[in-house]
């Protein structure tokens, strides 16, 4: 793998730079991000009565946009045809 630091996300969304082939290590992670997004939602669903409107609302748009990345790469994983 290569053994320099990452550069900032802005970086790769600028130069459209996607990873076709994903490592055994990118599966692991996304896998669990994947599944750690849709606990995170259901938690904050479950307590939205109860949080703050400025906490829900960013943490959830934070999730969203996360949820948005991991189905890019999983689309170009699977040669566009999704999950």
């Amino acid at each position: 793998m290569i053994d320099d630091e990452p550069q900032p996300a802005a970086y790769y969304d600028e130069h459209e730079i996607w990873t076709p082939d994903p490592t055994a290590a990118d599966m692991q992670v996304y896998e669990t991000l994947a599944s750690a997004v849709v606990e995170l939602v259901q938690v904050l669903d479950d307590n939205k009565p109860m949080l703050s409107r400025d906490v829900y609302a960013r943490f959830f748009a934070s999730l969203l946009h996360l949820s948005r990345v991991l189905g890019e790469y999983e689309d170009g994983w699977n040669g566009g045809r999704g999950a």
